[in-house]
């Protein structure tokens, strides 16, 4: 794996764990739309009551999936955070944190450092370069 696919592993558990909070957060409205059936209710068919049951529970699958993939880019993130830790060019460390670990636009990653998009181009070329090294060697 090189050092692109390494760090876009991290970058994509981050998109991937903020695409489900998206879906949870979309389920959790949903079952506020359904009402559950009261117990004093004479039930015909599983109605509304099986709707508001199958919501919950894809609720709590989803946020147990969630909790997992956390825990897993925790665990991504800090081992990518120390990898990049050795490199010895700050400007090196910081465009990959910020687009990789911190999950900034390249737009947003150029604001920050102040310099232009393109020049951000080129330092990430090189800290990638450099990133690879540091890589192979652990």
């Amino acid at each position: 794996m090189n050092a692109k696919e390494y760090l876009n592993r991290v970058r994509f558990a981050d998109i991937s764990i903020n695409t489900k909070s998206d879906e949870l957060y979309h389920l959790k409205l949903k079952s506020l739309q359904v009402s559950p059936q009261s117990q004093g209710e004479r039930v015909q068919s599983s109605g509304s009551g099986g709707d508001f049951t199958k919501i919950i529970d894809k609720i709590v699958l989803l946020q147990d999936k969630i909790n997992e993939e956390i825990t897993g880019l925790v665990e991504l993130k800090e081992q990518a955070r120390t990898l990049i830790h050795m490199l010895t060019d700050e400007r090196y460390k910081t465009v990959l944190t910020e687009y990789y670990l911190n999950h900034k636009t390249w737009e947003q990653v150029a604001d920050c450092m102040n310099y232009d998009l393109r020049w951000v181009y080129r330092i990430h070329g090189k800290a990638l370069k450099e990133f690879s090294k540091v890589l192979n060697s652990h």
